[in-house]
């Protein structure tokens, strides 16, 4: 029986037990099939797992991304905390930068503190903006069962894709925000009306959900959120989200301010403190999309094949 390492980090976290929880697999002999990957991403049942099955010749690094349910394209804090187990455990020497080969295509990360890595803030530059239908309040609150008062009407709801869609909303405060809850049910029928689901979205993925407030917890953030999935059937909630949290920028770019600078809290309801920074630009129809945060790992180990 053959084995290969494994890392378990937080991610969007100043501490352990914090942000987004991520599995790193090191499969560089390319051991594993997709469907053993996917398995092993139900096994562990975290949002996401990666799996690191190349050093290139430019030196770049192959990546894959599996949900619980598929494999998709791109994720956020995946692609972040994959680097920051590439940085620390794979680089031959301290680098500012190490650039993940994804499904997507080649996404660099950024390091601010190449020497301490555990301070450091690693950086994301995401692909282009996809802008797709915009809704109004009245429909949502109808299908998703969520009183029409809860909105913030100043802002448009808009699906918006950088790698994976997500449909920005906007409630108006923390009670808002923290009194959802959706019907599995409602959701899938309206996304399937929509055509924003997987069986009939062209993108052949699932357009989440990420609720927006300016009214935050802690003093110094500018927006509080919560990302919720619809996968097998089900409701979950996700504690950081570095693609929703760039399709949120460049949300922001085209209704807001084409500057952008942000620091946004995630996952409190979870009891799973995050903290992602959002800088952004639009120049000349080119959007620049940053998100960033700090990278804790939590354990490490082998894993049966």
């Amino acid at each position: 029986m053959s084995e290969i390492k494994f890392y378990i980090v937080d991610v969007f976290a100043r501490e352990k037990y914090a942000g987004n929880q991520l599995a790193v697999f090191v499969d560089l002999e390319q051991q594993l099939s997709s469907e053993q990957m996917l398995q092993m991403t139900r096994e562990i049942n975290f949002a996401e797992s990666t799996f690191i099955t190349s050093i290139e010749d430019d030196g770049n690094f192959g990546v894959r991304i599996f949900t619980t349910e598929y494999e998709v394209p791109f994720a956020g804090h995946p692609t972040l905390g994959t680097a920051y187990i590439l940085a620390k455990h794979l680089a031959e020497k301290p680098v500012d930068e190490i650039v993940l080969r994804l499904k997507v295509g080649d996404v660099p990360v950024t390091i601010s503190k190449p020497n301490e890595l555990e301070e450091s803030r690693f950086t994301m530059q995401q692909a282009q903006p996809e802008f797709g239908a915009i809704f109004i309040a009245e429909t949502v609150a109808n299908a998703f069962d969520i009183p029409l008062d809860y909105f913030d009407a100043s802002m448009p709801i808009q699906d918006v894709n950088t790698g994976l869609p997500y449909l920005i909303i906007f409630l108006k405060d923390l009670e808002s925000i923290g009194k959802l809850k959706l019907n599995p049910d409602k959701v899938e029928r309206f996304l399937k009306q929509e055509k924003l689901f997987k069986s009939n979205n062209p993108r052949g993925l699932t357009t989440n959900l990420f609720f927006v407030t300016r009214e935050t917890v802690e003093e110094g953030n500018n927006y509080h959120t919560r990302m919720l999935v619809l996968e097998d059937s089900a409701i979950w909630e996700d504690a950081a989200t570095g693609s929703a949290n760039g399709c949120f920028l460049a949300y922001l770019l085209k209704h807001d301010n084409p500057q952008q600078s942000a620091i946004v809290e995630q996952g409190f309801e979870m009891g799973r403190k995050s903290i992602l920074h959002l800088d952004g630009a639009m120049k000349e129809n080119e959007y620049i999309l940053k998100v960033g945060g700090q990278v804790v790992q939590v354990s490490e180990g082998m894993w049966l094949v």
